[in-house]
């Protein structure tokens, strides 16, 4: 699966990149109010959280499963991710990410036709998800490092 190469390079790719940065330049919000550089790392985290659980019941409990949504506002503002030390929140990333790639490697390909009912009506299969989950998180890299292509 693609997707696993993809992540495990990103596993290597971003602590690297990640002392590119000053303390000050992980905590400070982006000039529109948005969230930091940390935050956006959080929020990773979260997506990690959220998706992972995802990734196993979807093995276990009946089809379709539906996909329950997250208030990412909410989950970033519970982490305190403001106020976290950003090697913490790194080394989160990377250890949920691990967590993710030992769950989706060892899918069977029957596993990935496994089928989600999205909260809007419609349906999605783990494989889609999977792959979502990668672009979703190459997206936000790019947003915590502008100067480097994820995609």
């Amino acid at each position: 699966m693609n997707t696993v190469s993809g992540l495990d390079s990103l596993l290597q790719q971003v602590p690297k990149l990640y002392h590119s940065f000053s303390h000050t330049e992980w905590v400070e919000l982006h000039p529109e109010g948005k969230w930091s550089r940390l935050q956006i790392l959080g929020h990773l985290c979260d997506s990690a959280i959220n998706n992972l659980s995802r990734f196993i019941r979807i093995q276990h409990e009946s089809q379709p499963l539906d996909l329950t949504s997250y208030n990412q506002n909410q989950w970033v503002d519970a982490q305190n991710y403001s106020s976290a030390d950003p090697d913490e929140i790194l080394n989160l990333w990377v250890s949920l990410n691990q967590s993710v790639i030992r769950v989706i490697s060892t899918l069977a390909p029957l596993q990935l036709s496994l089928v989600y009912l999205l909260p809007q009506g419609g349906t999605v299969t783990l494989e889609w998800l999977i792959e979502d989950y990668l672009e979703h998180m190459k997206q936000h890299l790019g947003q915590i490092f502008p100067d480097f292509d994820f995609l």
